[in-house]
């Protein structure tokens, strides 16, 4: 099923990745590779936001494939999203970047839509891809420099 026809409680429906257990699998090269990431606010059994620790709501997402059909869902307890990784400085610069003079990443032309349930797609014009297992708080994404 196609991201923009599906309901929130299709999205429910979509099973999780055990990327942890399983990351060789499901990123041979690495690199765990997706067209697009759809943002799940947590809710409670009350219908309220889950809070994470930092009193901001806590997100799942759901990544998407190139037929825009869902891969499955990763993360849980995220509060806060960092797009080419922290600071923005893409997936192998930003701990290597000089005091005060960050290092240089291709413009990705990050965009956001809102699907008709209401959830966010976020997507570029490349592939993105994670380059960790482990989504907890911070969950880092980053865009690919060049086509594939």
């Amino acid at each position: 099923m196609k991201i923009y026809d599906m309901t929130k409680e299709d999205f429910a429906n979509v099973p999780r990745l055990d990327i942890c257990s399983d990351w060789n699998i499901f990123a041979p090269n690495g690199h765990l590779e997706f067209k697009s990431f759809v943002v799940i606010p947590i809710e409670n059994e009350n219908g309220m936001i889950e809070l994470h620790e930092s009193g901001y709501g806590c997100m799942e997402f759901c990544l998407v494939n190139c037929d825009d059909e869902p891969i499955g869902k990763v993360g849980g307890s995220s509060d806060v999203v960092n797009l080419d990784g922290i600071g923005g400085y893409g997936a192998d610069n930003w701990t290597y970047r000089a005091p005060g003079i960050p290092r240089m990443i291709p413009i990705h032309g990050w965009t956001i839509d809102l699907l008709p349930c209401g959830y966010l797609n976020v997507w570029t014009r490349r592939m993105l891809f994670l380059n960790d297992r482990f989504v907890c708080s911070n969950f880092e994404v980053f865009s690919e420099d060049e086509w594939k």
